[in-house]
Parts: C-alpha cells; structure tokens; sequence
C-alpha cells in the first residue's frame, strides 16, 4: 500500500506551508528561490513523450507526429522533472525505470483528463522502490490527494491510489509561486482555461524552458505570459487551432498566437505543441511549413523528439540546425 504525503493535509496556513513543508519534505512550496536551488542541477536534455491535445490518436494518418497526449521530460544527470501526464507518462515512466531512475516529480499544469490519463499506468507508483512527487497549482484549496481517489474509483476504475505501492507526495500549490522541485527554480503562472490551468518556466543551465498549456489569452493574459516568457530558450505553446479554425471559449489557443508571443517576448525556440486531436501528419506538415516561413526557428513537436540543452552562447546555432532539420 502506499505512503501518501500531502503537504497541504499538513499544513493548515499558507505561511505555515511556505516554511514548514519545505522543512518537512526537503522540496515544494515556498515563495523564493532557495539558495540550493540549481546549483547541482544539469538539465542537459528535453524530451517530448506526448504532444497531442484533448485526446490520444492512432493510425497511419498520426505516425509522424504522434498521437500520445502531454508529456515533456527534463532530464538531468541524476533524474528528471516531468511536465504533465498525458499517455506519453507511461513510455516516460518505463525508460526512466530503465535508466535506473526511482525518484520522480511530476508537475500537472491542471487534471483535465487529457494531461492526466497516463497517470494510474505511470510505473512507478506501482513499485515499492520508487518516490513519486505530484505537484498542482489550480485546485487550491481543493487537494490533488482528493483529487486522485476521483481519478481512481469504482465504477471507473478497478483499484483506488491506496493500492499505489510507491511513496507518494502530493504538493498543493497555488499558480504564481516560485518552486524548488529537485534542486530546480520553476516559476509558475495561472492561465486562462476552464477551470484554470498552470504554465511553468524551468530554470536550465543551457537556457529557461517554459511549458505553456492550456491557455485561451485574452490581452490582459498575453501581457503577463509576455514577460513570463521573456527571454527563455525554448517555449512549448497551446497550438491547438489555426486561426482560420479558432474556436472562443475552447481554453485553447493557435499557433499564430505562439509565434507572436515568442516574438514579442523574445524566446529563442517557440515550440508547437498540444495539437489538435484531428490534425493528422498532412494538416500538421501545412501548420509546420507556414510557421517556418514566418520563423525559422520554430519547432514541431511530435512524440519521441529530443534536444539537448546547449550553452546560452551555442543554443542560436543548435536551434536553427534542428528546426531545419525537422520542418519542411
């Protein structure tokens, strides 16, 4: 049976969480960088395990881009932190296992079914060697703990997260602090969604990622996720729509919008990501084509890419090189 941790069942402030979880679980909440903060942290590598939106897709139609739904791995040297649990956790979680990794830390941008699918057939929760952290910024004051045993209960599904085998943590934050997870600084902002939603900037000694999903910005959001962005390495972005197709008060946004933010806000690598559930590889490879023309740098995600994470000083050369090889 697992050891189920929640932070907020043990906090009953908020300045009473900001000082004594930190103490308690070593990581988590707080409203500052701490000193150890990326200090021995080398993210040296990201990699996309699902970058599909509303729902996994199949078929030949879907090989090159993949139909796996949100997953993005930073990994470092000793371990990782993953954003979202789309499907694509489960293929994370087993190469991660594989690599001998037994400590995780996943931070859900909110728990649509979508980024959370993959979750109760993520590995590691299910073996007793392993610690897992989950982390949330839209729910508070309602806790993830509650959360999962609605995820997981009859008639929806056979067991309870009682039955999870590894330690479990459950952090409860609210969107707009600062994060240590890992010895990382991930800075975090609340997005414009149904039912609200979490984008996260990462700290990386080659250069910030910030992962922007889902979001709907009205001109007052574009402003603050602007200078959220500001000068990051590499952004994933809600590209759900082409303007042409844009649907109000979907909670999601285009890759138009992308490009623009990027370019307003200076990031080096806009990623196109979250894609539309029926934008097979042909519709993709147009979306793909036309954003390049209009930046030469931007990327397409699709199930199983990587990059490194290079030095500031090498990561303009490194970026062209790889949308080029990828787009057209």
């Amino acid at each position: 049976m697992a050891k189920v941790n929640s932070l907020a069942l043990d906090c009953k402030t908020r300045s009473e969480q900001t000082e004594s979880c930190v103490t308690a679980y070593g990581i988590g909440i707080y409203n500052g960088p701490s000193d150890d903060c990326n200090q021995s942290v080398n993210i040296h590598e990201v990699a996309l395990w699902g970058t599909r939106g509303s729902i996994p897709r199949s078929g030949q139609a879907f090989q090159h881009y993949g139909g796996a739904t949100s997953c993005v791995e930073l990994i470092d040297d000793t371990g990782s932190l993953i954003f979202d649990a789309g499907s694509g956790i489960v293929e994370a979680g087993d190469v991660a296992l594989a690599r001998g990794q037994r400590t995780f830390h996943v931070l859900l941008s909110h728990l649509h079914f979508d980024h959370i699918m993959g979750l109760p057939f993520f590995q590691p929760l299910w073996r007793s060697d392993c610690t897992v952290n989950l982390y949330v910024g839209n729910l508070w004051p309602q806790r993830l703990s509650d959360a999962l045993h609605d995820l997981m209960r009859a008639p929806f599904f056979p067991v309870t997260p009682d039955a999870f085998r590894c330690t479990l943590n459950t952090h409860d934050f609210q969107a707009g602090e600062t994060l240590c997870v890992a010895g990382v600084t991930v800075r975090t902002l609340g997005l414009t969604h149904p039912q609200g939603s979490t984008g996260f900037r990462a700290q990386c000694p080659g250069g910030d990622l910030c992962y922007i999903t889902d979001i709907e910005p009205d001109a007052a959001m574009q402003t603050r996720l602007e200078a959220f962005v500001r000068g990051a390495s590499a952004m994933l972005y809600d590209c759900t729509f082409d303007e042409d197709e844009f649907q109000p008060d979907h909670g999601h946004s285009t890759w138009q919008k992308c490009l623009e933010v990027a370019a307003n806000a200076g990031v080096l690598m806009p990623v196109i990501y979250h894609h539309h559930p029926r934008a097979d590889d042909a519709a993709m490879d147009r979306i793909a084509t036309a954003a390049h023309r209009i930046n030469p740098n931007v990327c397409v995600a699709r199930d199983g890419m990587r990059w490194a994470l290079q030095s500031e000083q090498a990561a303009g050369q490194y970026v062209q090189g790889f949308t080029r090889s990828r787009v057209g």
